[in-house]
């Protein structure tokens, strides 16, 4: 196996290009790419209209990819490896003026990928790592790594929770530190990842110092990726004080197709309910097939809920589907807004005191929850049936030891039968 390991790195090794990489030609890559995003926007602020914003294209990231990557992937010699024997190669993205072209390919990983050749996966999946590492290594007491911690953050890996824990702990930049802090928070929502802290409290305990951390640390110019920092902490604090497992579950108001307003979650029962959107299939088949749904968790209020749309569009577009019914947010969205709702379908499964229970994609996890609360529900009806019990009969006195008869009152004897 090590072998085949140091075969794999050799061959990696002698497909590097042999192009100069410098500080230079990294800048004017990036500088190029930042003029067509520049391009783009102002693009989309003059476009008159709909139609003519749907037209103009973003800049391909994938023509950037290449020439960034030749500008920083040169190999500048060697250093012993720390887990074994021998020497491993180092490289021109290992220096610090080379972090921007660094968290650039982190925050385009498909464009990225897309400058290799299926031939050349094994390089792939090895400067991927070694990307990683040179954070780990390098850039992680830099003051523009803040920039690499949201692309940190969106993964479920701990070695990146690890490499955010050292950005917090070491860097001395108070920026870089608040958006290592708040991509801590965030990854603490996996349970991949949370698992590491111990207990689900210890978890949300961590969950909700760094995200005090962050919004201490930040300052008014801190971004988060293109968002201000602590916009995205106070969405993030939002979650957990109202959305988070075992938060009691905002109250919603919603009409049928006849204009009638209901509230949701119905207290008392437990409430399922799917955002959904007639345009994408999944959310679709699944209200679909609500009747399959309610046969098989009867103790379960579902609720489908769509985007707004006028009462004849709604009607329409249900019976296309062949759906009977659905209800229908309003035209603020105020409903996908309380639930912060960023992807369709999406599932809010609520218990029968109120609280959440799930939320997110409808896939087996919510499966799972829902046979828990059937199997709940089904224990309790039995603990609550009627117990008999078969009491034993009393017990008969003993019968009175009868006295030998008197002399001369002894029966005489029958005659015996003939046959």
């Amino acid at each position: 196996m090590a072998g085949m390991k140091k075969l794999l790195t050799a061959a990696v090794l002698l497909m590097i290009p042999l192009s100069p990489a410098t500080e230079e030609a990294m800048n004017q890559v990036l500088s190029s790419w930042n003029q067509q995003v520049a391009d783009y926007e102002e693009a989309l602020k003059a476009a008159p209209n709909d139609e003519t914003r749907a037209g103009i294209q973003p800049p391909d990231a994938r023509e950037t990819a290449p020439r960034l990557w030749q500008s920083i992937n040169a190999r500048t010699g060697s250093r012993k490896n720390p887990r074994g024997k021998g020497s491993i190669p180092t490289f021109e993205f290992e220096k610090p003026w080379a972090l921007p072209a660094v968290v650039w390919i982190l925050e385009h990983p498909q464009a990225f990928t897309a400058a290799f050749t299926e031939e050349e996966q094994a390089q792939l999946t090895y400067f991927g790592n070694a990307l990683v590492d040179s954070i780990i290594r390098v850039h992680f007491s830099s003051p523009g790594v803040g920039a690499a911690c949201p692309a940190l953050s969106a993964t479920s890996s701990v070695r990146e929770y690890e490499l955010l824990q050292k950005i917090y702990q070491r860097n001395q930049n108070k920026g870089a530190r608040a958006c290592a802090a708040l991509g801590m928070s965030l990854m603490l929502n996996n349970p991949m990842v949370s698992s590491i802290e111990g207990s689900e409290a210890m978890a949300r305990a961590k969950r909700l110092y760094y995200l005090k951390q962050s919004i201490l640390l930040a300052g008014r110019d801190t971004k988060f990726g293109s968002t201000p920092l602590t916009e995205v902490a106070l969405e993030q604090a939002y979650y957990l004080r109202h959305l988070a497992v075992g938060c009691i579950a905002p109250q919603l108001t919603v009409k049928d197709q006849q204009g009638a307003a209901h509230r949701f979650p119905i207290t008392g029962k437990a409430n399922l309910l799917i955002f959904w959107s007639p345009a994408e299939p999944a959310g679709t088949n699944m209200v679909r097939d609500l009747d399959k749904i309610k046969a098989q968790y009867p103790g379960v209020e579902i609720c489908p809920i769509m985007p707004y749309a006028e009462p004849e569009e709604q009607q329409a577009a249900l019976q296309g589907l062949g759906i009977a019914a659905s209800y229908a947010d309003d035209a603020k969205g105020t409903a996908g807004t309380t639930y912060r709702v960023a992807q369709l379908p999406t599932a809010i499964l609520i218990g029968k005191n109120s609280t959440i229970i799930y939320g997110g994609a409808p896939d087996m996890k919510l499966q799972n929850a829902l046979e828990s609360i059937t199997a709940a529900e089904r224990a309790a009806a039995k603990a609550a049936r009627p117990t008999v019990t078969i009491q034993e009969a009393p017990a008969r006195p003993a019968p009175a030891p009868q006295q030998p008869p008197a002399a001369g009152d002894v029966p005489g004897l029958r005659e015996m039968p003939e046959f």
